[in-house]
């Protein structure tokens, strides 16, 4: 019995010490042993402007499908950021219901 637990408390201590050997050459060089940032995830605002300057900085019903899937919201977020954007001066929205972004990329 005492054998056993002998050839069990090895077996542990030979595999723990292969982890932190695996574990520790598994970042990468290049990295220095620092670990990447972590970039924000852009609010629903931003997400929302950017869509419409690479639609050609105006949103209309033409391109509104277009805009709402790549700024990954739903129509019904895009009425409630609207005036939302618009309050804050972001974006322009005219009688014809088009959206304007007023950004340095937009003028």
């Amino acid at each position: 019995m005492k054998s056993r637990a002998l050839v069990a408390l090895v077996c542990v201590l030979a595999v723990s010490g292969c982890a932190g050997v695996i574990a520790g050459s598994m970042v990468p060089a290049s990295l220095g042993g620092q670990r990447p940032q972590i970039q924000p995830v852009p609010s629903p605002k931003d997400r929302l402007v950017f869509a419409i300057e690479e639609e050609g900085c105006i949103m209309t019903a033409a391109n509104v499908d277009a805009v709402v899937a790549r700024a990954g919201i739903t129509r019904e977020d895009l009425r409630v950021l609207t005036p939302e954007l618009s309050a804050e001066n972001r974006v322009e929205v005219s009688g014809a219901g088009a959206i304007r972004v007023l950004t340095d990329r937009c003028i």
